[in-house]
């Protein structure tokens, strides 16, 4: 956990000024055991089985869920940090017509998964 937060340290505020402002302000960062603790408020949870969730943008909350278990290295923090923010700078209600796209036609999705493409940048 020490590692992940240094990693948000270091590259959070960068990311925050490259991308823009969130449409409702900066979101918090929180770390999480993994998708399931983050929703149902059981932080020890267990659900090895969600290990593809690297991370959560919850619009209500305006909190970035950073999920333990699928964290292996800087990359993987770096990534979901870009794909999750990018979303706090999309409109909540656009977002919501987009899900009935489906994940890969949600436009919203596409550009998270670009930013994703541009974690080399915050590696130094």
């Amino acid at each position: 956990r020490k590692e992940m937060q240094s990693v948000i340290d270091r590259v959070y505020p960068q990311i925050i000024k490259d991308l823009g402002r969130a449409k409702k302000g900066t979101p918090k960062v929180e770390f999480h055991n993994n998708v399931l603790s983050f929703n149902s408020g059981i932080e020890d949870y267990p659900g090895d089985e969600h290990e593809d969730d690297h991370a959560q943008y919850a619009w209500g909350k305006n909190i970035i869920a950073i999920f333990k278990i699928a964290m292996k290295s800087e990359k993987d923090v770096i990534q979901a940090l870009l794909h999750e923010y990018t979303h706090a700078t999309q409109d909540e209600k656009k977002m919501k017509e987009y899900r009935k796209l489906g994940y890969k036609n949600n436009p919203y999705e596409k550009a998270a998964t670009r930013a994703e493409g541009n974690w080399r940048k915050y590696v130094w």
